[in-house]
C-alpha cells in the first residue's frame, strides 16, 4: 500500500505472509510502484528498504524520496510518460 523510509508497507497481514515467502525466494527483488505510494503509510512492513534492488516509478518522485532510496542502496528507474509518446511518434512516422 506505501513505501517509506521503513520499507514496503501493507495493511493485509495475510498479503505480507504470502508475499514475504515470495520475496524470500527471489534473488532480486524488483518494485514497480506508482509515485503517490511514497505518500500513503500502512502500520505494517512487508520487507526493508535495503531488500530491494530495483524501484521502478513514474516523474512524481520528489527529490527526499529519491535520496532516501539512494541512502538505501536501492537502484531508481524513473519512467516518463514522454519517452512512450516519442517512441510512437517515431514509430508512426516511417
Amino acid at each position: 500500500q506505501g513505501i517509506g523510509p521503513l520499507g514496503l508497507m501493507e495493511g493485509d497481514p495475510l498479503l505480507i505472509q504470502a508475499e514475504q515467502k515470495l520475496i524470500n525466494q527471489a534473488d532480486e527483488l524488483i518494485v514497480l510502484i506508482d509515485s503517490s505510494k511514497f505518500r500513503q503509510r500502512s502500520s505494517l512492513i512487508l520487507c526493508g528498504l535495503e531488500r530491494i534492488s530495483t524501484l521502478i516509478t513514474d516523474e512524481g518522485i520528489t527529490d527526499s524520496e529519491q535520496r532516501m532510496l539512494e541512502n538505501a542502496g536501492v537502484k531508481l528507474v524513473v519512467a516518463g510518460a514522454g519517452a512512450s509518446a516519442q517512441e510512437e511518434e517515431s514509430t508512426s512516422a516511417a
